[in-house]
């Protein structure tokens, strides 16, 4: 299998650094370019809340700067560790829409993410953003634990 574009959605956690590990390495080895994504979920979650308030536009601004901030920061990280074939994306919205949206788009090889491992319940209440994207991806999905 050739790999030309790799997507690892980031969320800041400590899990998403492992799951950027393997995705940096495959790019390194393949010479694949890597998109990044950072997907800010909470403006869409909280949109039945939301009104349009200058409170509500400041934090809205407030969270899509905090997503290019670990976008641009983990850019620079892989650059200076030697991957320059890097492009950062961000989104807003549903998680698992975004990463299927962007594979589509950007005609993915391979999508890399890493669980959070969830509890069971943790799962029924919140739903897992790698079981939906599992289910719908146009591409293979490498699961990193």
């Amino acid at each position: 299998m050739e790999y030309k574009h790799i997507i690892c959605p980031i969320d800041g956690a400590e899990a998403s650094d492992a799951g950027l590990k393997h995705a940096s390495y495959l790019c390194r080895v393949s010479g694949a370019q890597l998109s990044i994504l950072h997907v800010v979920e909470k403006w869409y979650r909280a949109s039945h809340i939301v009104t349009n308030s200058e409170e509500w536009g400041t934090i809205h601004e407030e969270w899509l700067n905090k997503g290019r901030e670990l976008l641009d920061s983990t850019a620079v990280k892989l650059r200076d560790e030697g991957l320059h074939n890097i492009k950062t994306v961000l989104r807003e919205g549903d998680a698992s829409h975004e990463i299927i949206a962007l594979a589509v788009e950007e005609r993915a090889d391979l999508i890399v993410m890493a669980t959070h491992r969830y509890s069971h319940t943790g799962k029924l209440f919140m739903g897992s953003v790698i079981d939906r994207v599992t289910k719908k991806s146009p591409c293979p999905i490498l699961w990193v634990f």
